[in-house]
């Protein structure tokens, strides 16, 4: 066999390689992580035991956040979570619930149930389930998802898991600050 051949055979096998790569998930999704802890929780620091992380992937078209809500060694039962509206070091309302065992807020989907800890909780967050904070300037559905979407990526949101023990929260992570495969504490 000549180079020439050899060559063109080593190339049209490469090229064909290339052609057929499947797209991976993460590349049709931003992609934010947090690890929530105690000692992020505000207005007072909490020393907790528990801890968790939160994985959000939101997708190209900004029409959902598929999540993974994983906490363990809370100091009492979970009440619910929640991604907030808030800075670092400062509390904001509740616009979208990650999971609840009190009664469901009105007028968006059930959230699923907070499994007693350890637990993993999934789910995919769409318009439907903004809760509009008007003080806040949160708007409700998909003018209310589109600024969430922009309060995650500036780092002005966090995910919260209250207890029973701690209504407030236990354990906070903060959301954001960089576009994809973000992670942040």
């Amino acid at each position: 066999m000549s180079r020439s051949m050899r060559l063109t055979g080593v190339l049209a096998a490469a090229l064909s390689a290339m052609v057929v790569m499947p797209v991976t998930a993460d590349e049709d999704a931003d992609t934010v992580r947090t690890r929530l802890s105690g000692y992020n929780e505000t207005p007072l620091t909490i020393n907790s035991t528990g801890s968790g992380e939160f994985e959000a992937r939101i997708r190209n078209d900004e029409t959902t956040i598929e999540y993974t809500l994983t906490y363990r060694d809370t100091s009492s039962t979970v009440l619910q979570s929640h991604i907030h509206f808030g800075r670092p070091a400062i509390s904001g309302g509740v616009v979208l619930f990650l999971c609840t065992n009190l009664t469901p807020p009105t007028g968006v989907p059930k959230p699923p149930a907070c499994p007693a800890a350890p637990a993993t909780v999934t789910g995919t967050l769409t318009a439907a389930d903004v809760i509009a904070v008007p003080g806040q300037g949160i708007d409700p559905g998909a003018a209310g998802f589109a600024e969430m979407l922009m309060a995650i990526r500036a780092s002005a949101a966090y995910v919260n898991v209250h207890t029973t023990s701690h209504p407030s929260g236990e354990i906070r992570g903060r959301l954001g600050g960089h576009r994809r495969h973000a992670h942040s504490n």
